[in-house]
């Protein structure tokens, strides 16, 4: 048996959780996004660096004539998606770098769009905190102004064309412990 004949023999389990160890073909996709539109809830991994790079993974699995559909679908399936990274701390230990990414009418709009951009999502995640979304910039300057890693580590995790956003989130992060 593979992945995918795991996921589908789960619809006859009636289970209520599906956790899917790794998402790594369009089969296995498909049989997730199968049992999640049957109102299981599912979970999955992939191995990507962020949540928009999660997002551009799973559209890609699909032929560029199907990907308009695969968007509605995770449009309305999705209502989560965490990305993790570890990076080594000051002391030598791991430091977590969460992304998350709640799933609102806004996130759900950049999905559906014809051309999907990572930047918009990017966008839609730093403006939805208020909603429980977390982006990776204000993750990364929360561990610099709690001196968990330096700046150049900080600097690092991000795109050149993000490092002034990350100078204006570490100073409002700084502003606010005063």
């Amino acid at each position: 048996m593979n992945f995918k004949e795991g996921v589908k023999n789960s619809l006859r389990e009636d289970c209520d959780i599906l956790v899917i160890g790794e998402i790594r073909d369009k089969e296995t996709m498909e049989a997730g996004i199968e049992m999640a539109e049957s109102g299981h809830l599912v979970i999955g991994t992939l191995h990507t660096k962020s949540c928009a790079e999660t997002l551009d993974r799973i559209i890609n699995f699909y032929e560029v004539r199907d990907q308009a559909s695969i968007k509605y679908l995770m449009s309305s399936l999705l209502k989560l998606v965490v990305s993790q990274r570890l990076v080594k701390g000051i002391d030598g230990k791991l430091v977590l770098l969460p992304e998350v990414m709640v799933v609102d009418n806004v996130v759900a709009g950049c999905i559906r769009k014809e051309k999907f951009s990572v930047s918009e999502i990017e966008d839609a995640i730093q403006g939805s905190s208020e909603k429980g979304s977390i982006s990776l910039i204000n993750s990364i300057a929360k561990m610099y102004v709690e001196d968990r890693i330096t700046l150049d580590q900080a600097k690092a995790q991000i795109e050149e064309k993000n490092i002034e956003i990350l100078n204006r989130t570490i100073m409002q992060l700084k502003s606010r412990r005063i």
